[in-house]
């Protein structure tokens, strides 16, 4: 159960708070405007360094992707080091496995001619 509660004493009188003055309003939206005007610039200067730090991310990508083509373009070109590497192992394996081949058949030929 809840205790009876007292009676409060109403009070007839009401405290007003003073009205700003015109002067101080116009005082107070200038201070407003300059904090808004200083908070619009700082969010400014905060966006144009996002903005440039992303062109310099975009940049090193479209530099990385510009040496990968150069890259690419070389590989794919006819007289690139490679082909011409292949072309040297191609040619010496022929020429090994040719060795192995008719050193094979001189060594069979002799065979037959013993026999």
């Amino acid at each position: 159960m809840q205790a009876p509660s007292r009676p409060r004493t109403v009070s007839s009188q009401v405290v007003k708070t003073p009205r700003p003055q015109a002067k101080t309003v116009g005082s107070l939206a200038m201070i407003a405007d300059a904090d808004l005007r200083d908070l619009l610039e700082a969010n400014l200067r905060a966006l144009h360094a996002v903005l440039d730090e992303q062109h310099r991310a975009l940049d090193g990508a479209l530099r990385a992707v510009s040496q990968l083509r150069a890259d690419l373009r070389a590989l794919n070109s006819p007289n690139a080091p490679w082909v011409a590497a292949l072309q040297e192992t191609r040619a010496l394996l022929y020429v090994a496995l040719r060795e192995i081949i008719v050193g094979h058949d001189a060594g069979a030929t002799q065979a037959f001619a013993r026999g």
